[in-house]
């Protein structure tokens, strides 16, 4: 492993200089500072990260607190796509700003008593932040983290702590418009529950695009598709679908609550000897790749844009580390783009064939 006094020895220069160099000194050349800069390059050289700690105070580490891990396989009634998502797009800006980042598992719901653990486990480490990340958009109560800066992700609480959640209303408006744009007037939301915050934000979504498009109330139909009692996966979906393709107007498109839950349904539509989308029209919601591009047809649906979370997330941490300016709203809100696929076909009037 390189040393201070490899990299010195390389650059031509002195261990003091060196050190000016990885402190981020002003008072080097840059000329010096580059030779230095390409020598640690070369050689590889990592500097000690306790001595950096005793010498400025800064240790360079970031903590994470993140239920992604233990609760994924726990939530079957909320399911969607993974937050470890948000702990990927977390790690890249992180390892960008050069710093490191250490990750803890909260275990399933977020325990109070083992957040509180863990703050002060990450303070006896000196992070210089922390992230906190929920499993799905949610309003939470944590304990005081001191005065070490902290930014939520997927979630936020009454304290005005920054946070960086998905605009659930937009990018559900986003899907509602882009089946209007493809002629459907008829369209059914297979929605999530309505305890959840997406549930309620992106039915409303649904109902003011679809006015606001002049849809009358008859052919905007929503159906709650999904329970919220734990151990019931989408035990209404059927029943819902079924309902709502039986009128003497069924939809010409459904809009689903996640992508799973438009997977589950294709074996009620082929039972029902209905074809997407030459019948209908399937439209999901958070662009999972292992679910949208392994269906027949792929599924077009609109993206939950958790990597982007993460990454706006902690690069407001680090802005906020290093004390820089920082946004009037502590909320931020990032939308999910349509992503086209091959599930959803515009949609023609049929033509009536004259009475012989």
């Amino acid at each position: 492993m390189a040393t201070i006094h490899d990299v010195a020895r390389l650059a031509g220069v002195s261990i003091k200089t060196v050190s000016r160099v990885v402190n981020g000194e002003a008072s080097v050349r840059e000329a010096t500072r580059a030779r230095v800069s390409h020598a640690i390059e070369q050689l590889g050289y990592r500097p000690h990260s306790g001595a950096r700690l005793m010498r400025g105070g800064k240790s360079g580490l970031v903590g994470m607190i993140t239920g992604a891990i233990s609760t994924a396989p726990a939530r079957p009634w909320t399911a969607g796509l993974s937050a470890i998502h948000i702990v990927r797009g977390v790690q890249q800006a992180i390892r960008e700003a050069g710093m490191t980042l250490i990750l803890a598992d909260a275990g399933t719901d977020g325990d109070p008593e083992e957040v509180a653990s863990l703050l002060r486990t990450f303070a006896a480490h000196r992070v210089e932040g922390i992230l906190y990340a929920a499993e799905f958009h949610q309003q939470v109560a944590l304990p005081v983290a001191g005065d070490t800066p902290m930014v939520l992700a997927n979630c936020f609480d009454s304290r005005g702590t920054p946070a960086i959640v998905p605009d659930d209303y937009e990018s559900q408006k986003r899907a509602v418009a882009h089946l209007l744009a493809a002629g459907h007037r008829r369209i059914a939301l297979l929605g999530l529950q309505q305890e959840i915050i997406a549930g309620r934000l992106r039915h409303q979504a649904f109902v003011d695009t679809c006015t606001a498009a002049g849809i009358p109330p008859a052919d905007m139909a929503h159906r709650i598709a999904a329970s919220h009692r734990p151990g019931v996966d989408f035990g209404p979906l059927d029943g819902a679908l079924r309902d709502v393709l039986s009128g003497p107007s069924p939809p010409t498109a459904l809009l689903f609550g996640n992508d799973l839950m438009a997977m589950k349904a294709l074996p009620t539509l082929a039972d029902l000897g209905i074809g997407v989308p030459h019948d209908v029209s399937a439209m999901g919601y958070d662009d999972d790749p292992a679910i949208c591009e392994t269906l027949m047809p792929p599924l077009t649906t609109v993206s939950l844009p958790y990597l982007e979370i993460g990454r706006i997330a902690a690069r407001r941490l680090v802005a906020m580390i290093r004390r820089q300016p920082q946004p009037a709203d502590p909320i931020q809100r990032v939308a999910g783009d349509v992503v086209v696929r091959g599930s959803v076909a515009r949609w023609h009037q049929p033509t009536l064939q004259p009475t012989p």
